[in-house]
């Protein structure tokens, strides 16, 4: 790709920070540098709550998003934007399989999280996550699903203690579709954007985007479909990545007008 980068999306774990959403110096000074020249936004799995928090820690004033993709929503005030919500039968059979197999899940009900299907009240359902899972087990209950038209599965692995989840969300609350809502409503395309990300749920993404980015440390689907390989999360990729990759081509280097 030959296009200026206008807007730049970046995975929270194991991309912007290394673990429990800490990120470096190298890294902050980085984003914070980048940020005053275009729009960046945050794209993670984790709920709302968490994104606005770094958002904010971060100073990025561009819609953020949550939820795997299922919710955009505004940086300053939380409002949100845009959001992608199970169908209410896909969402139920999901927690009647989980309760089978006796798993543990997180999910968001509209703007609440939940542990159990009796602290759901509005059933708007953005995100469900099994937890605890093998990767093995993650695979097998992802394939038992594959025939849910509407409904979209990513194996996530966290970065804490390895283990592997499950994020359900609706077709349209993917990471890829959630990038081509976010450039719509900058009013870019998304040849625009740059992403960076370590894990298989950033797959997609970084073939949509302009340009891709992969974390050292992530798997080599990822790398192999990467524009630009940054060093590992440990070693401040992110930073490295912006400082090498992005900002070069970054066509008008003049800060955003606040």
């Amino acid at each position: 790709m030959n296009n200026p980068i206008k807007a730049v999306l970046f995975d929270c774990d194991g991309t912007l920070a290394p673990i429990h959403m800490q990120v470096t110096p190298a890294v902050r000074d980085s984003v914070h540098r980048l940020s005053q020249l275009v729009p960046v936004a945050i794209i993670s799995s984790r709920d709302f709550h968490d994104i606005s928090w770094l958002a904010k820690d971060l100073g990025l004033s561009a819609p953020q998003i949550s939820e795997g993709g299922a919710r955009i929503f505004d940086a300053q005030s939380d409002s949100c934007i845009d959001l992608q919500c199970l169908e209410v039968a896909d969402a139920e059979d999901i927690f009647a399989l989980l309760d089978k197999d006796s798993l543990d899940f997180i999910a968001v009900d509209q703007d609440k999280r939940v542990s159990s299907v009796n602290q759901i009240s509005t059933w708007k359902i953005s995100r469900i996550t099994a937890t605890s899972l093998t990767e093995k087990h993650a695979s097998k209950i992802m394939s038992s699903l594959n025939d849910r038209k509407l409904l979209y599965t990513a194996k996530v692995q966290r970065t804490d203690n390895k283990e592997w989840m499950i994020d359900f969300t609706h077709s349209q609350g993917n990471k890829l579709a959630a990038a081509k809502r976010f450039a719509s409503l900058l009013g870019l395309s998304i040849n625009d954007l740059a992403a960076a990300g370590d894990g298989y749920n950033d797959i997609t993404m970084l073939i949509g985007c302009g340009y891709g980015i992969a974390m050292g440390q992530s798997p080599k689907e990822l790398q192999n479909v990467a524009e630009y390989i940054a060093p590992s999360v440990e070693n401040d990729g992110l930073s490295v990545a912006i400082e090498e990759f992005i900002l070069p081509r970054i066509k008008n280097e003049s800060p955003l007008n606040n």
